[in-house]
């Protein structure tokens, strides 16, 4: 019995065991589960070498469980069983899907049972090429299948698979699948975005602008690995064909190219030339490894040419990038803006198939390699400005070797030839009919003292002749023609009595002005005309862009071979950006519409210039607000220019004639004498013209040309002008187009928007002549446009045009009857005017039967000042506000007299009339009858 017994017992542990091993394990879908559910940790899996065995022999095969969140499948001719239970314990859901997470899989066999577990539906999936919803979107493998509540069913899925796999297996319901599909889209249609658009972006650059090497070849790199990006996740392979086969193949050749992309640039562009010979070797057995996999594939598509691709990717990845640190440890010039974003995609490739391989399965490898490949792409587009800049010194650096090619060289040098001839002769002919100028203006402003205009006149005749001479230095300096006439002398005090011809100009703009020098005498070598034009047009700039109550240091130090001349102010200031190149020819640190100053950007220029002249050098300090500094030192010891010294004797008195470039100073006049002579003139019969021009010169000009035949008032830049125009309502406005604070567009915008100033013309002049400035100011309001230079008969032509055009405009306004009703029926949308007229028609409607009714409440209702709405009504209907009220009034007892509304004396009084008399005599005047004629 005993030995009966233990028999038995043995028999039900083998029964056990076995039914253990036979049987999947359960997987519980239940209500308070999150979907969708990672189920890989809970599959059994078990390796069929032959990959013959049919559903029957692998149901009693011996199954391994997962113990992992994650799969991996190696690259093999072995297929793969995955066998799991499913318990559907929710009574709500009945439709789900299975999804397969890696979308290379080139054969899925997915066998379901019916409720009895006894047979089981078969469906295969092979690479998706048909099924795909979206041809830019990978697509994992699904499987859809019913699985009603307290239903249990058993899954088998078979792998058919030469290409290792990394993945896992998801259950989603139908909502859980079509949610992620729409995440899905949504990133992978961002991410598409951004790989469509710097391959567009790379191609359109290197066949169109930027023609160098290595961006070309950066270029052809990254065609490459865009291609095999869309080939890893399977959109490649469904362009070309249906076939899934053959898709398999083909998303093969593209993600492994990218070892032929990468290995043609870094040969290329580093290892050609500057690397020992191994490297060439190695990197062209990368590469021909590379084509010959993929030719393999073709011919006879195995596991192991598969794999033998991504070794090729893992050891080009890294090898390549050793080639770039070796390159620097061994001071081997680099092409840095190419080799970091380099760098970075091909290390995201290489941890994708590290992964795959399963030699790190560190789950966040796959979000890491992402980063990496958007690092890459970011750091290239950040990358591309300095690649731009490099590009064009790289340009100019050939155009230069270029130019010492012989034949070129003497090319060059005959035409350098000819443009100094051309400047020096165009040079002397500006200067004759300029001497022919100033000559009769210095008689004249003898004759003519108080005649401020020849003043003017002379004052920028000089300056144009000192930009001309500055023109023919420049022409000299570039053709090497330039002479240092060395002289020796009292250094000190020669730059003593040259800064102090600023002292008057400090005055006038009332700035600081302080100089000082570590010795007062000082006898050394110097050009005294290049150090004079040094000096002033440094001191120059700092006059003009330091304002009023500001500071100007300048101190003059003296070493053992060097004079040191430090100029400092308290001025606006240079951006930090900007300070590379303001000694460029006609650059302007102020250069936008607003610029509050003028210049033509050569001053800097020919300072440098004259500095390298006298073998010194000059250095500036700057921040924006605080003011500017330059530094200029000149050697002035007998070592370097004793040789070429004019005179070996004490020199005294070399100080010539300084030219201040600076527009004529305009003293600030007082607000209250302004307020003053503004009102003492609002009752003159004159049309009011406001001047809104930065110059003064050119206002006190235009003053000249109107101002006996108009009440002219002046404003030194845009801002003060709608302060001025807002208080007066003037006739008519001459703007100029550039000035500081506000300049002419923003202006005439604000002026025309206003219903206070909307109806005042506009005549804007401006230097920028072009059909597209016009068409803007045109467009923003301005009545006309006019060009500098003009003529003085022409504005007048057009300011008196403008002005009868608005007078014709009062007779619109001002007709019988028009007041009680001012918008035209034939226009669809009423202007400003006739909605001010109609809000001022309004106005007095409700206050018509108020005798007290008066201006200051006209116009508080109106919104407007008093002064505001008398001049808006004149210059609208011609009438003062007292006869548009009267006029009103006359009008509507018209009206009332003809409907026969009552007697004379009481409709008198329904408009506001208490005169009875008074009423009968403005409305005989009016209308030509009495009102008890009226009818």
């Amino acid at each position: 019995m005993n030995k009966y017994k233990w028999s038995r017992i043995i028999l039900f542990a083998l029964f056990c065991f076995i039914t253990y091993e036979g049987y999947p394990q359960e997987i519980i879908l239940s209500s308070d589960q999150k979907l969708p559910i990672n189920i890989t940790p809970s599959i059994e899996v078990f390796k069929d070498s032959s990959a013959r065995l049919s559903l029957a022999q692998a149901i009693t095969k011996n199954y391994q469980k997962s113990t992992k969140d994650h799969f991996i499948f190696p690259y093999t001719n072995d297929a793969f069983w995955v066998r799991f239970k499913l318990k559907n314990t929710n009574s709500h859901t009945k439709n789900w899907f299975l999804v397969w997470g890696n979308p290379l899989v080139e054969q899925l066999d997915f066998y379901i049972s019916d409720s009895t577990n006894q047979r089981f539906l078969h469906k295969q999936q092979k690479i998706l090429t048909r099924e795909k919803e979206r041809k830019m979107i990978d697509q994992e493998p699904k499987f859809a299948f019913e699985l009603g509540p307290q239903q249990t069913k058993t899954v088998y899925i078979k792998l058919t698979s030469k290409r290792g796999h990394y993945g896992n297996l998801r259950i989603h319901s139908e909502e859980s699948y079509y949610k992620s599909r729409l995440d899905d889209y949504a990133g992978q249609s961002f991410f598409n975005g951004l790989v469509i658009f710097r391959l567009f972006l790379v191609v359109s650059l290197s066949l169109f602008v930027i023609k160098d090497l290595p961006f070309r070849l950066y270029s052809l790199h990254t065609v490459i690995k865009t291609f095999a990006f869309w080939g890893y996740l399977n959109i490649a392979g469904p362009w070309f064909t249906d076939d899934p086969d053959l898709a398999k193949k083909i998303d093969f050749l593209f993600y492994n190219s990218v070892t032929i992309g990468a290995g043609i640039f870094v040969y290329f562009t580093q290892i050609r030339g500057r690397l020992p010979k191994i490297h060439n070797i190695f990197t062209t057995l990368i590469i021909l490894a590379t084509i010959f996999e993929s030719i393999a594939i073709f011919i006879d598509y195995q596991w192991y040419w598969l794999k033998l691709g991504v070794y090729s990717i893992i050891v080009s990845a890294f090898y390549f990038s050793t080639i770039y640190l070796y390159s620097i440890a061994n001071k081997i010039t680099v092409e840095k803006y190419y080799a970091i974003p380099f760098i970075l995609g091909l290390l995201s490739y290489a941890l994708l198939y590290i992964r795959l391989l399963g030699w790190i399965e560190y789950e966040p490898l796959y979000s890491i390699a992402y980063l990496l490949f958007l690092g890459e792409i970011f750091v290239f587009v950040i990358f591309l400005g300095r690649i731009f800049r490099n590009t064009e010194q790289n340009k100019r650096l050939a155009e230069q070797q270029l130019t010492f090619n012989l034949e070129q060289s003497a090319r060059l040098k005959e035409l350098d030839t000819l443009k100094t001839t051309f400047f020096a002769n165009i040079s002397h002919e500006f200067r004759t009919p300029l001497t022919l100028i100033l000559s009769p203006l210095n008689d004249l402003q003898r004759e003519f003292p108080k005649r401020e205009i020849f003043r003017i006149m002379q004052q920028n005749a000089e300056r144009l002749l000192a930009l001309i001479n500055q023109l023919l230095d420049l022409s000299k300096l570039e053709a090497g023609k330039m002479t240092v006439e060395i002289q020796r002398a009292d250094l000190s005090r020669f730059l003593r009595q040259l800064l102090a011809s600023f002292e008057s100009l400090a005055q006038s703009k009332g700035i600081v002005f302080q100089y000082e020098q570590s010795q007062p005498t000082r006898i050394d070598y110097f050009d005294a005309d290049k150090l004079e034009k040094i000096v002033t047009n440094l001191l120059s700039n700092a006059f003009k862009f330091t304002p009023e109550k500001g500071r100007i240091e300048v101190r003059v130090d003296y070493t053992e071979h060097d004079c040191i001349i430090k100029i400092k102010d308290s001025g606006i200031g240079i951006a930090a950006e900007r300070l590379p190149v303001i000694f460029d020819r006609f650059y302007q640190a102020d250069q936008g519409s607003n610029r509050n100053f003028e210049g033509t950007g050569i001053g800097l220029a020919l300072v440098k210039e004259l500095v390298h002249v006298l073998r010194g050098r000059i250095e500036v300090k700057s921040e924006l607000g605080i003011g500017s500094t330059f530094v200029v030192t000149l050697p002035c010891d007998a070592a370097t220019w004793g040789q070429q010294s004019l005179n070996k004797n004490d020199f005294v008195g070399a100080v010539a004639k300084t030219t201040i470039f600076e527009e004529a100073i305009e003293y600030p006049t007082d607000s209250s004498v302004l307020e003053g002579v503004v009102m003492g003139q609002v009752g003159l019969d004159l049309p009011i013209l406001l001047i809104v021009e930065d110059n003064p010169d050119l206002r006190q000009y235009v003053r000249g040309i109107f101002g006996e035949r108009y009440q002219v008032e002046e404003a030194q830049d845009g801002e003060e002008g709608l302060r001025i125009a807002f208080e007066l309502v003037p006739d008519i406005v001459i703007c100029d187009l550039m000035m500081p604070r506000l300049n002419g567009f923003g202006f005439c915008q604000a002026l025309k928007t206003d219903p206070r100033t909307n109806h005042i013309p506009v005549v804007m002049l401006t230097a920028k002549a072009t059909l597209e400035d016009r068409l803007e100011g045109l467009a923003l309001g301005a009545d006309d446009y006019l060009a500098k230079p003009f003529s003085s008969n022409e504005l007048q032509i057009r300011v008196q045009n403008l002005l009868q055009q608005r007078r014709v405009l009062q007779q619109k306004y001002s007709q019988n009857g028009v007041l009680t009703n001012p918008l035209p029926v034939a226009e669809k949308e009423p202007s400003m005017d006739d909605v001010f007229l109609e809000k001022a028609l309004g106005v007095v409607e409700s206050n018509s039967a108020d005798s007290s009714f008066d201006v200051e409440t006209f116009a508080e209702a109106m919104r407007m000042t008093s002064v505001q709405l008398r001049r808006k009504l004149k210059a609208l209907t011609g009438q003062t506000v007292t006869v548009f009220v009267r006029n009103y009034r006359l009008e509507k007892a018209a009206d009332l007299l003809r409907s026969r509304a009552g007697t004379v004396s009481d409709i008198a009084y329904q408009v506001g009339f208490e005169s009875l008399p008074y009423f009968s005599k403005v409305f005989q005047e009016r209308f030509g009858k009495a009102p008890s004629e009226w009818h």
